[in-house]
């Protein structure tokens, strides 16, 4: 006798039977008793979800010669349910139209369309992947869709629905089938083990169920081959050796040496798996399913039923999820799916693989930064001294500008939308301030300082050496004039633009301004050309000149004028910057500078004198003697851009 496929041998037969698609079996059947059958359906979902199934059962309802008004089920024992079932009805014509695409096909359809059933009811077509169709043979059958002949049923059936003429999908009712969870087709495959006298572990019947993603027919397909080997008992280590799954516990062993940070086990097990026989891409997916079980039971706890662990106790993985933060997990999960999407097209998807792990293995690097300076030794009560007058200045005085733009780099890195996150666990308080309320409190410090007693805002433009920074002061033509205007706009507004420092605005032409960025800016200004920055920065440019004025970002590959674009805009966005204000005619009010000679009425009394001190190489290395200096300078990639004597 000729062997029959588990897929073909255990087809749904009746509406009651239909595994996953309840909801559709249900309508239909009410249809039918109603008496409200309409002319025309189209069934929509991915492969072995059961369109062609229902379609069939939904043929042979329609035409059971022992049909009753009391019940819509087909008997299956009838002449026209058993030729339904063997594809031999000639009242119900099943069409390919993967093969059947052309127009000529669909005319020959049209004209037999038109003849009255041999022997039953309804003469019905079935059309298999409808969306298959050319256009034309769409447009020829539209109007025999929209008004078929009382005798004609039509059931389209598609995997994509998206490739279906509007004109089409609106002349028939559309049914969307979902994918089928696991949990029905495992118990799906159970009832099936029982009929074949299979013994099968739970365990294993969910290892394959899970393979079938949500496809009946798939799962049903990879039963079949399991038991073709002859085997009366199916297990998970069986499964796993004979599907090239790799083993639950290996993966278990691999994501622990991940989690304690051990890049060297992580590397030494993933090539006994590859070596064993386990394809690169097949690693990556069992890494992320296994991720996302953990970043379940960190959220959702262990009785949660979201997550699938057949082979593995449920507890040990528990176990395991509580050495991962939450934030870590969504991170590591996005970037192995990254890593699955580009090793199908990389040449070197070994080396890539081995980077991402590395990559998760060594997250914990990225400790706070206040971490990495208490670990330094703590320095002399002399250099303690110092420290506190370079990092910590008196109360009232604006900080140090070598923290001022450390910060203002930090703050770009957390501020900026455009910034992909860091990998792991970027920043690890244990129990202090995280860096984003550091930086927060440091920038409203900065917002109520008191302005100097030197700041351009108030005495115009300052002669060379004469200013409290140790900075060439801007020309006074409109470019540079524009500029310190529009960083200090900027920086009211929001901090996610503080990477200007690395930009100069070089000219503006045609009501264009070009915004020159230094080499270190290039990502920026590549992010930016295409995101919403580009119209802050217009619009603001715009409210400046009294002008529409766009604006286009280039990248300076000249290190001298990368050097004076970042002077400049240091210079701009420092704390003691203000801008001038407008006279009456709406051009801004340049003061003319204090006369040295001036008596001390004149100055401030509330605030202290600052004396600048010129940033030399000397005095550079001086600053540098202090350990904690030196590791914010390094660390951080700080600069020295002022030192005062208060």
């Amino acid at each position: 006798m000729q062997y029959e496929v588990l897929a073909r041998k255990y087809r749904s037969k009746t509406f009651d039977e239909v595994v996953g698609q309840a909801h559709i079996a249900q309508t239909l059947k009410k249809a039918i008793l109603s008496n409200r059958v309409a002319h025309a359906y189209l069934f929509c979902g991915t492969r072995g979800t059961g369109k062609t199934s229902i379609a069939r059962i939904f043929a042979k309802a329609l035409n059971c010669e022992k049909a009753s008004a009391q019940s819509a089920e087909p008997c299956n024992e009838c002449n026209s349910c058993l030729a339904v079932a063997r594809g031999e009805d000639m009242d119900v014509i099943e069409i390919d139209a993967a093969s059947n695409t052309g127009v000529d096909h669909v005319r020959d359809l049209i004209e037999k369309a038109s003849f009255m059933p041999a022997r039953s009811r309804y003469k019905i077509y079935i059309i298999d992947e409808v969306h298959m169709l050319t256009k034309n043979a769409f447009n020829a059958l539209l109007k025999l869709i929209e008004e078929p002949p009382a005798h004609v049923k039509f059931i389209l059936a598609t995997t994509e629905p998206e490739k279906v003429l509007p004109t089409i999908q609106s002349r028939c009712q559309r049914f969307d089938f979902r994918n089928i969870p696991t949990g029905e087709i495992a118990g799906h495959l159970r009832h099936i083990a029982q009929q074949e006298g299979i013994q099968a572990d739970d365990d294993a019947l969910n290892l394959v169920a899970r393979a079938g993603a949500g496809s009946m027919r798939d799962a049903l397909s990879l039963l079949d081959r399991l038991l073709s080997i002859g085997e009366k008992k199916l297990t998970v280590e069986m499964l796993e050796q004979l599907l090239g799954m790799p083993r639950s516990k290996h993966i278990l062993e691999l994501v622990a040496a991940i989690a304690t940070g051990n890049a060297a086990s992580v590397l030494q097990q993933a090539d006994q798996l590859i070596q064993n026989g386990l394809s690169n891409e097949a690693l990556v997916v069992a890494l992320i399913e296994h991720f996302r079980n953990l970043l379940i039971l960190r959220v959702c706890g262990v009785e949660s039923r979201l997550i699938e662990t057949p082979g593995t106790n449920p507890r040990d993985l528990h176990r395991q999820a509580q050495q991962f933060d939450v934030v870590a997990l969504t991170q590591d999960i996005t970037i192995l799916e990254e890593l699955r999407r580009q090793i199908r097209s990389a040449h070197a998807s070994r080396a890539l693989i081995d980077a991402v792990l590395v990559r998760l293995a060594m997250a914990d690097q990225f400790i706070a930064v206040n971490q990495a300076l208490a670990a330094i030794d703590p320095p002399s009560d002399g250099i303690a001294a110092k420290k506190k007058q370079l990092i910590e200045p008196p109360i009232g005085q604006p900080p140090a500008a070598f923290v001022s733009a450390t910060a203002t780099h930090h703050a770009e890195q957390i501020d900026d939308d455009d910034d992909l996150p860091a990998v792991g666990k970027v920043w690890q308080s244990d129990g202090g301030p995280d860096l984003s309320e550091l930086l927060k409190q440091h920038t409203a410090d900065e917002s109520t300082a008191p302005k100097s007693p030197t700041s351009p805002a108030d005495q115009g433009s300052v002669p060379p050496g004469t200013g409290d920074a140790n900075i060439t002061p801007l020309a006074t033509d409109d470019v540079q004039k524009i500029w310190p205007l529009l960083l200090a706009h900027l920086q009211k507004k929001s901090h996610a633009t503080n990477a200007l420092s690395l930009a100069r605005l070089d000219r503006i032409e045609n009501n264009v301004a070009f915004i020159r960025f230094s080499p270190n800016g290039a990502t920026f200004a590549q992010q930016w050309q295409h995101n919403g920055k580009r119209n802050l920065i217009a619009d603001a440019l715009t409210a400046l000149r009294n002008a529409s004025t766009g604006v286009t970002f280039e990248v300076d590959e000249n290190p001298e004028a990368r050097d004076e674009s970042a002077a400049v805009a240091r210079d701009a966005i420092s704390p003691s910057f203000h801008p001038p204000a407008a006279n009456e005619h709406g051009q801004s009010a340049q003061p003319d500078a204090p006369n040295p000679s001036d008596p001390p009425e004149h100055q401030s009394a509330a605030e202290p004198a600052v004396t600048s001190i010129p940033v030399t190489p000397e005095l550079l290395d001086q600053i540098r003697q202090d350990p904690l200096v030196a590791a914010a300078l390094d660390e951080l990639k700080g600069l020295v851009l002022r030192v005062t004597e208060h």
